[in-house]
């Protein structure tokens, strides 16, 4: 599958809720009003493209608007995307320049640093890169063993200490290591860091030091992990980062996982940092330099050099793990009342006593006129009650409940 149907199948859930619900709305207009650019505004913060960003975007149409003399509201979206296109500005990628050069990779904890480490080591090798990643998250429980797995997976060196110790000193001798192996890259964890972790943050001031005194004269990314299912949260995030950190660039993760891919507009727009790469599955090939045509042209739900069945194509493969499960819950439940009543028919086979087929039959038919001479013998106490009742005006009977709108009539 190519670059755009990964787009495009990743932007699945961003476009069914932000860009259809932007056509719906712009198609309940008749006319281009004040009223129309509110909702449009409103719309857009919804979609998790931020109030600054979507006040930007409407300003702008405002005038292009009248500029360009467009009375149809059908219109509008064409200038949206031109609008956004022009935020997003020109595509930087990794800079990898010297050798070696020093990769960064910061964010908080459940963010996917980790995996988004060890798909750039399998990608890079695949490039016959020679790459090094430096365990300097020894603050997490587990966090270089689960390292240590990805980098035997991609086939890549590690550099490791024990759980505890300085990260500083693991990225120093990670830097070492690489200059004397020929190492192309080196890929340095840290852990998982928060505003209110003081002590984590100026660990990654002192890192940088490091990377700066070590590393003079190699190309460096700070690349910020962000989770794009935090929505504007993300946003918030890289502002404080930034307090710290040279970031040079954000790796937005799991988006194909939200319908809050707007989020990618709002970190552009208001933090001025690029976007470099970009999650858009679970595999190890879905980690994806991002494109700002490509991502737009997907967002918009435009394929023009595609053939026609490829979105279809997309959209059925991002489905295809949603369907599977459904699949196998429903191929579960009649399966597991199969295996309950294989169990208990054994059981239930053990404990009745054999009885004669005549005999069996006799005895249900005496069971059952016993039962139907009883029933006519019954006390008539509860079926004059119900006699009653069937008899009484239809006004004496309790008025029962017609769905829950009832109460309204």
């Amino acid at each position: 599958m190519g670059i755009f149907s990964k787009f495009w199948g990743g932007l699945k859930k961003t476009r069914d809720s932000l860009m259809r619900g932007l056509r719906r709305m712009l198609g309940s207009f008749t006319k281009i009003d004040e009223e129309l650019f509110e909702q449009l505004e409103e719309t857009m913060i919804m979609g998790d493209m931020g109030a600054e960003t979507a006040m930007q975007i409407c300003d702008t149409l405002r005038d292009r608007v009248k500029e360009r003399g467009i009375t149809d509201p059908n219109d509008i979206m064409g200038l949206i995307q031109e609008i956004i296109a022009e935020m997003m500005g020109e595509d930087e990628g990794l800079n990898l320049s010297t050798k070696p050069t020093v990769i960064l990779v910061i964010g908080v904890n459940g963010a996917g640093k980790t995996t988004t480490i060890g798909k750039m080591c399998h990608q890079m090798k695949a490039d016959g890169k020679r790459v090094l990643v430096a365990a300097a998250d020894t603050f997490r429980a587990a966090a270089i063993d689960q390292l240590q797995v990805w980098t035997d997976r991609s086939d890549v060196e590690l550099v490791r200490h024990a759980e505890g110790s300085d990260p500083a000193a693991v990225v120093f001798d990670a830097i070492t290591a690489a200059k004397a192996r020929g190492c192309d890259v080196v890929i340095c964890d840290t852990a998982g860091r928060l505003h209110n972790k003081k002590n984590l943050m100026q660990e990654l001031a002192k890192i940088n030091r490091i990377i700066d005194r070590e590393a003079e004269g190699c190309a460096k990314e700070c690349l910020l992990v962000l989770d794009a299912t935090t929505g504007q949260n993300a946003v918030n995030q890289a502002k404080l980062f930034q307090e710290v950190a040279p970031i040079t660039g954000i790796v937005l993760t799991k988006l194909d996982g939200t319908a809050k891919g707007g989020i990618v507009i709002s970190i552009r727009h208001e933090l001025g940092i690029p976007v470099k790469l970009i999650g858009v599955g679970e595999g190890i090939d879905d980690l994806q330099p991002f494109d700002s045509k490509t991502f737009i042209d997907a967002l918009f739900d435009q394929a023009p050099e595609l053939p026609a069945d490829a979105a279809e194509t997309a959209e059925a493969e991002s489905d295809a793990e949603t369907e599977r499960t459904e699949e196998a819950v429903t191929a579960e439940e009649p399966a597991a009342a199969e295996e309950a009543v294989a169990e208990e028919a054994p059981a239930a086979a053990e404990e009745a006593p054999a009885v004669p087929e005549e005999a069996a039959a006799e005895e249900e038919t005496t069971v059952t006129a016993e039962a139907v001479t009883e029933a006519e013998a019954e006390t008539p106490a509860e079926t004059a009650d119900t006699e009653a009742a069937a008899e009484a005006p239809a006004e004496e009977q309790p008025k029962k409940k017609r769905g829950f709108l009832w109460w309204r009539k």
